[in-house]
């Protein structure tokens, strides 16, 4: 599915976080959290978002779906949708801090039974968005500043 978007799908966009600094000259940096969305009209589906393991709980995740959302309002969506696994706790969190609330049921939409949740966003351009989304913004980029100020200190 991603070799076919990143290549094919001109409804796609993918970003990728990585460190800056330290990484080995020649060498890829390593992936620390990637998403995708597809543009569907004035939808932005997010297809895909994930951090790595070892980057979970710092602010990642917050501040890559932030970027999604605002690329894909440059892109012209007026509103965004997703799907996550209803007993995925962390997952909903987040993304229930960005607005986004079930808008239906996708019984058994996993291979092991699970129900799959539909989300939506309230309109992206959107006085409550906006503003959900300027306070959001500060409050991952204050815990990303401790997290990364704290531990290259150390």
């Amino acid at each position: 599915m991603y070799l076919s978007d990143l290549t094919n799908n001109e409804l796609a966009t993918y970003l990728v976080v990585r460190p800056g600094e330290g990484s080995v000259e020649g060498a890829l940096p390593p992936i620390l959290a990637y998403g995708g969305f597809w543009l569907m009209v004035d939808e932005a589906h997010i297809a895909t978002i994930a951090s790595h393991p070892d980057w979970r709980g710092c602010g990642l995740g917050l501040w890559l779906m932030l970027a999604l959302l605002d690329r894909a309002m440059a892109r012209g969506a007026t509103v965004s949708t997703l799907e996550v696994r209803a007993g995925n706790r962390s997952a909903r969190l987040l993304y229930e801090k960005l607005g986004y609330q079930v808008a239906g049921v996708r019984y058994r939409y996993y291979r092991d039974g699970e129900d799959g949740l539909i989300l939506t966003t309230p309109p992206l351009d959107g006085p409550a968005m906006r503003e959900r989304m300027t306070m959001v913004r500060a409050a991952v980029v204050e815990k990303l500043m401790r997290r990364f100020v704290i531990a290259s200190s150390t």
